[in-house]
């Protein structure tokens, strides 16, 4: 089964992401005016959708290629390749201590990030040294 998304932007428009985990493929538009991703596989349509103020996450469903071709381009495989399985989700990938779609989102993509009262990024307080 094939299941087609089609993304498209304005030139002058909201930037944001569309990202494809679990492999961490990602496309910034408008600068990427359009974006076809084709996911292909027994379950194809179940692919699920979450979303943040700047980024769209698109969670490809386990053992599905996903393809992406933007305009002008040829389609190019970006994510589900049967010989790089994703740990926690295709079926010959390893087992993980925790969901994967939990670990990525804790660590790359958090609902609400923490409060930096330093003025840096949250992601550089958590990685900020320790002083002794």
């Amino acid at each position: 089964m094939e299941f087609q998304l089609s993304v498209s932007a304005p030139d002058g428009g909201h930037r944001f992401e569309v990202w494809v985990e679990p492999e961490g493929m990602y496309y910034e538009l408008p600068e990427t005016a359009q974006l076809v991703l084709s996911f292909r596989g027994p379950d194809a349509m179940r692919a699920e959708f979450t979303h943040r103020p700047d980024k769209v996450i698109i969670w490809r469903p386990a053992d599905t290629e996903v393809w992406a071709s933007v305009a002008g381009g040829a389609a190019e495989q970006i994510a589900g390749w049967h010989h790089i399985p994703a740990p926690g989700l295709d079926s010959d990938g390893g087992q993980l201590s925790m969901p994967g779609r939990e670990l990525i989102e804790r660590m790359f993509h958090p609902a609400d990030p923490p409060p930096s009262h330093t003025g840096r990024p949250w992601w550089r307080t958590l990685l900020r040294s320790r002083r002794r």
